[in-house]
């Protein structure tokens, strides 16, 4: 079997969030095989490029670990071996206010991490479990402030040590809530329905201008009609001094025929014409 057709080559990179492994072969789907000093085992494959990348899990604080890569019809293999530098721990830590009681809240992330926090001005140190979810919890005074703390984090293993400044978190109280009643949704729901309806009526009100009601044309012309005999009754009443006039001097008024003809026979035609009796 062949030790030299791969080319294999690897390093760590090493950062806050942890190790990983970046590799390079000669050659595109490379079975690559990690083994870590606790016999656990990781398996990736090269891409069209020959790289691969593998993610070192955070519980793993062995220095070194073999690398093995082989062709998938294992006609080459090729192995290497690595030293592991575990960065140091990072914790992160708020002070929080819950129920009204204030909390000093933080997680890290390795664990086998010791936790320490510090009041400055007080040279007492208290020392913090991490659970589970790698998360701590502490009961504040109500005095401290987040400028007087000092939380620091140590993994027992590689001896690292990380520190956090400590921020303002999130603050919750509960608050009661009354219960609600049949009623009381029944009456909101009311009230609602009044509302909604009162607002649509306006909004009709405001969009639909009044009605201007037009006349007929028949009423145009009785009204016309009124106007007219209102006119001539107002004619004829203003007619009658001049007729007891006309008849206290009859010679003005009864200019016979002749003498209209003798002035005038088309003035007198006229008067024919429209109903004036000669």
């Amino acid at each position: 079997m062949s030790e030299s057709k791969l080319n294999l080559v690897a390093s760590t990179l090493t950062n806050s969030l942890g190790t990983t492994i970046i590799g390079h072969v000669a050659a595109e789907n490379v079975v690559i095989t990690v083994k870590y000093a606790n016999n656990e085992v990781d398996t990736t494959t090269s891409d069209e490029k020959g790289s691969f990348v593998v993610k070192v899990p955070t519980k793993i604080t062995d220095n070194e670990v073999t690398l093995t890569a082989m062709l998938p019809d294992q006609s080459a293999k090729e192995v290497v071996s690595l030293v592991i530098d575990q960065p140091a721990p990072v914790v992160t830590a708020v002070i929080s206010t819950q129920n009204g009681q204030r909390l000093l809240e933080g997680r890290v992330n390795q664990r086998d991490v010791s936790i320490s926090v510090h009041f400055i001005g007080d040279e007492h140190v208290i020392s913090l479990p991490i659970d589970n979810g790698l998360e701590f919890e502490l009961v504040l005074p109500d005095d401290i402030l987040p400028s007087q703390i000092e939380v620091h984090a140590t993994n027992q293993k590689t001896g690292k040590t990380g520190r956090t400044i400590v921020g303002l978190g999130v603050t919750s109280k509960t608050v009661a809530m009354p219960a609600l009643t049949d009623e009381m949704i029944a009456e909101y729901v009311h009230n609602e329905e009044i509302k909604h309806q009162s607002e649509a009526e306006t909004s009709k009100n405001v969009a639909t201008p009044k009605e201007i009601s037009t006349p007929s044309v028949s009423e145009i012309d009785r009204n016309v009609a009124n106007v007219v005999e209102e006119t001539g009754n107002l004619s004829e009443t203003s007619a009658d001094p001049m007729a007891k006039d006309s008849e206290n001097n009859d010679s003005l008024a009864t200019e016979s025929r002749v003498e209209r003809r003798k002035h005038g026979g088309i003035r007198g035609f006229f008067a024919r014409l429209f109903g004036r009796k000669g």
